[in-house]
């Protein structure tokens, strides 16, 4: 009874947003929700399977690139532009999802060189790409008589899309499928001898980290308005991955206190200080050394009565 009080609380307080917070505000949690549903999909891996991805970037970058040249040069409504880019950074995800064959850290390793081809792509192939000055202008989300016309309304149209994935995201982890995934987490051994084909649970588990990924993508593209091959670059994966565990990986509310930190430390360190990265380095070692299940095993361990004791 008292989880659900709090979950109407928060989303009574997330709906209000735009009426008591400011523009700046408004955007930055729009920011903040965007790339929590990435670093949702890396910890669907990282929580779950186990499986440290440093490409999920990609999957991001190219459902962006996707829905912004087909909007922007062609000309395309966001009717089909954006599911063409969830599209386009599944069916990338279905090809590199073959790094599940690896494990450790050949598989961390070989999921840093996809995103590097990834990368290298969107910036030298700057015909298609526009390379450095990427491709600018992307209208915002219209479908037929429905246009979103400013950043409240996009606020809106964000937290919509993100519910829904959470949603799905929870019926995922909760479900037989995801229950496996932790199995395996836990001991492949002992899941291959009860019949559980890792391999392919595995595959499937990356698949869909990639369309959480992907759907995150299209959604920053319409709020940036714009994307260049930062978009797919090592340190977004990095953050991505940073996101989950400094939240708590293998929760769900975790990634989103994670994003918060990271965006906020982001806009409020780098006005004073040009190496934010520094500072985002410093909140990883404590969070690693003091607090290895994150925000949220903070939580817990303080719900549970625990204070750390001699730790």
């Amino acid at each position: 009874m008292m989880r659900l009080l709090l979950a109407i609380i928060a989303l009574a307080v997330v709906l209000a947003v735009p009426a008591f917070a400011g523009e700046f505000w408004t955007t930055l949690l729009t920011q903040i929700m965007i790339f929590a549903l990435l670093a949702l999909s890396a910890d669907l891996l990282l929580g779950s399977a186990g499986l440290f991805s440093l490409c999920q970037a990609s999957f991001f970058a190219v459902a962006a690139y996707t829905t912004a040249i087909l909007q922007v040069r062609h000309g395309v409504g966001t009717l089909i532009a954006a599911p063409a880019g969830v599209l386009a950074g599944t069916l990338l995800a279905l090809v590199f999802a073959f790094a599940v064959r690896t494990r450790g850290v050949y598989f961390i390793l070989i999921t840093l060189a996809f995103g590097y081809i990834v990368w290298g792509v969107a910036y030298r192939w700057a015909s298609f790409t526009g390379g450095d000055n990427g491709v600018t202008n992307v209208p915002l989300p219209a479908i037929g008589p429905l246009r979103v016309t400013g950043t409240t309304q996009y606020y809106y149209v964000v937290l919509v899309v993100v519910l829904l994935c959470v949603w799905a995201y929870r019926i995922l982890t909760a479900s037989p499928f995801g229950l496996s995934l932790r199995g395996i987490k836990s001991s492949e051994t002992r899941m291959r001898s009860l019949g559980y084909d890792i391999g392919r649970h595995l595959y499937m588990a990356f698949v869909l980290a990639g369309v959480f990924a992907s759907i995150a993508g299209v959604l920053y593209v319409y709020h940036n308005r714009f994307i260049n091959p930062v978009a797919g670059s090592f340190p977004v994966s990095v953050e991505a991955v940073l996101m989950a565990i400094i939240g708590g990986s293998g929760t769900i509310l975790g990634p989103f206190i994670g994003a918060g930190i990271v965006l906020i430390l982001r806009n409020w360190v780098s006005g004073f200080f040009h190496y934010y990265t520094g500072m985002l380095g410093i909140v990883f070692i404590v969070t690693v050394l003091w607090a290895p299940k994150g925000i949220m095993g903070l939580i817990a361990r303080w719900k549970s009565g625990d204070r750390g004791e001699g730790v």
